[in-house]
């Protein structure tokens, strides 16, 4: 009788061994199993190289000859820009992130900025006097991804500005 109930107990165990491992086995509604996969489909920015600059816009040389200091003010104006030659704002903006500043307008932008600036001139002295947009420049690749595989790839640039700049340099 003892050996009766340990084969009837491993029968049970193994029941239910079955039924969990292979669920659909007892549930005639269950939904179908189908391999499931991450769809990688889109553009990937691969960068390589980048650099900054400065452009200088506008330019004066002020001669103070006075013995009291002079203070001057322009109004000056400059080109704030974004320009690639990407496929997708995408792309843009992972190169742009890469670089680490901020462009000041969108993708494919560019319009003019106007300000007024004012520099302080020592008393006998000559300067001069400057004011222009700090840019960058990212140079990378550009992949476009379809279900995981590779479809296209091109080399891909952008330059843009991301702040204004003057100064003043004595002469």
């Amino acid at each position: 009788m003892l050996f009766k109930e340990k084969i009837s107990r491993g029968i049970s165990v193994g029941v239910l061994i079955v039924s969990i491992a292979f669920p659909t086995m007892n549930n005639a509604s269950a939904a179908t199993v189908s391999p499931q996969a991450i769809d990688f489909t889109g553009y990937e920015y691969i960068h390589s190289t980048d650099s900054k600059g400065l452009t200088i816009d506008w330019q004066h040389t002020h001669v103070n000859n006075k013995s009291t200091t002079d203070t001057v003010s322009y109004s000056v104006s400059r080109e704030a820009y974004a320009s690639a030659n990407v496929s997708v704002a995408e792309t843009f903006n992972a190169m742009v992130s890469e670089v680490g500043v901020s462009a000041e307008v969108g993708w494919g932008s560019r319009i003019t900025k106007t300000t007024t600036i004012s520099w302080t001139i020592p008393a006998r002295s000559t300067y001069t006097l400057r004011y222009g947009s700090r840019w960058a420049k990212a140079l990378g690749t550009e992949k476009y991804w379809y279900r995981g595989n590779v479809v296209s790839s091109k080399s891909v640039n952008g330059q843009w500005t991301y702040e204004g700049y003057s100064d003043s340099i004595k002469q």
